[in-house]
């Protein structure tokens, strides 16, 4: 049981980029949806790493069948779709915390703003961030992170890397990511809260992105370019959006 736990711990502690490249299934309000067709590239992509990229999107692939989809099926076959909603809006209120501080590192006070109103409204009104209250109120969620930030501050990608366990990356995202672990109160907690929270949060996540996973897989006859190329076409027009909104 501790494997099993250990192993849910670091898959939940990634689990926003193991569905990088797949839009959610109950999208975020203010984000748009991004098109399940073939982006095209405008210049070739930083993958100086692709041979050893692709076992390890390989090995990622096995895991996912033999560990991840069967829990994910068993999440989906036991919760009603409304616990589902209220355990996405729960963890969704507690990135708002992290999106807002990237903002305001970003130099953008006025999303920072929204940010922390939509933690405060839902937070109190939305019971603990059970109940998007803020959406309701035109108070949209937008994405954002420390990897985005350091675009915004002019750090270039690094190359592309394929994470064991983790998924599509790069070393500018990888630093991000590990900043954010590092400030995860629920890093620091006892074993049992922390691999369990986490593990929900990865659990919630990988269900809402399911059905277009499938998607996905239809769309290419190579996936491991397709996710590779529409990760990097994410994370360029999310640097992009947080350098002009000013």
């Amino acid at each position: 049981m501790k494997r099993i736990a250990t192993i849910v711990f670091m898959l939940a502690l990634v689990a926003p980029s193991l569905v990088a490249a797949a839009p959610s299934k109950k999208a975020k309000p203010a984000v748009a949806p991004i098109p399940l067709e073939e982006p095209a590239e405008i210049a070739p992509p930083n993958d100086l790493f692709e041979p050893i990229n692709r076992v390890t999107f390989a090995v990622n692939d096995g895991i996912d069948l033999i560990i991840v989809n069967p829990l994910v099926a068993l999440w989906n076959g036991l919760m009603p779709s409304f616990v589902r909603t209220g355990v996405g809006n729960f963890f969704n209120n507690l990135d708002d915390v992290y999106v807002g501080v990237n903002h305001l590192l970003q130099g953008n006070g006025s999303r920072a703003g929204v940010d922390f109103e939509r933690v405060a409204v839902n937070s109190t009104v939305g019971i603990g961030g059970l109940i998007d209250v803020g959406a309701k109120m035109g108070l949209q969620k937008v994405d954002g992170d420390f990897g985005q930030t350091l675009g915004v501050w002019g750090l270039p990608t690094g190359p592309y890397v394929i994470l064991p366990l983790i998924g599509p990356s790069t070393v500018r995202e990888s630093a991000g990511r590990s900043v954010r672990v590092m400030t995860d109160p629920r890093t620091y907690l006892d074993a049992v809260p922390s691999y369990s929270l986490m593990g929900l949060e990865y659990l919630q996540t990988r269900a809402d992105a399911k059905a277009n996973e499938g998607l996905i897989a239809a769309s290419s006859l190579d996936r491991y370019v397709f996710i590779r190329n529409l990760y990097l076409q994410k994370r360029s027009l999310m640097v992009k959006s947080g350098q002009t909104q000013h």
